[in-house]
């Protein structure tokens, strides 16, 4: 079973359309835009015909940044940065699948994240993947658009513009706020779409 970590946003939608899961898994791990993030997953779920599992596991005390409404760290390059958040939703898409047959968990990375993020990294990702290959079950995970921008995933994804037309990208809110980075790369990747449409 391969699994695909579904925000709902831009790079995940993309990367649902192109790869095409057994099950896409959203993780409501405490975000201010969980809710926001569920309906657009679900919505692109129903559209691609895909399996849908939702997790819900309270982290918010936890959070930092703008995910978390909360001040952002130190230790970080970006206001929506929540700590080790990728290794945690990594870890709960592999604790709800792994005794039904799942042998890959696949995240929305792309080649942007890693200016502002460690688990962006290439280096990361082959961390992550030893460290689940190692365990029971012997998961792999694997970020297939390490290497493409956002505007690429979309270009070689085939995504149509009904599908994108779901996708919700907002860091702060259940509503977009047009503001945050989230919002800003969202309407970034969507009028690059648009024009390449024409």
């Amino acid at each position: 079973m391969r699994a695909l970590l579904l925000s709902g946003g831009i790079d995940s939608s993309a990367l649902a359309f192109w790869q095409r899961p057994d099950v896409a898994v959203t993780i409501d791990y405490g975000q201010k835009p969980a809710h926001a993030e569920i309906d657009a997953a679900s919505e692109i779920c129903r559209t691609l015909d895909l399996r849908h599992e939702i997790i819900r596991v309270d982290c918010s005390s936890l959070g930092t940044g703008n995910l978390a409404g909360q001040p952002v760290s130190s230790l970080s390059e970006a206001p929506e940065w929540w700590p080790f958040r990728n290794q945690l939703l990594v870890t709960l898409a592999g604790m709800k699948l792994v005794t039904k047959g799942l042998a890959e968990i696949i995240i929305g990375t792309v080649r942007g994240d890693s200016d502002v993020h460690a688990d962006g990294r290439a280096e990361f990702i082959s961390c992550l993947d030893a460290i689940m290959r190692v365990q029971e079950g012997g998961v792999r995970v694997t970020a297939p658009a390490i290497k493409l921008s956002s505007e690429e995933l979309l270009s070689c994804s085939g995504a149509t513009a009904d599908l994108l037309g779901w996708t919700f990208s907002c860091h702060v809110s259940e509503y977009a706020c047009g503001q945050c980075r989230g919002c800003t790369k969202h309407l970034n990747a969507i009028q690059w779409f648009l024009r390449k449409a024409r």
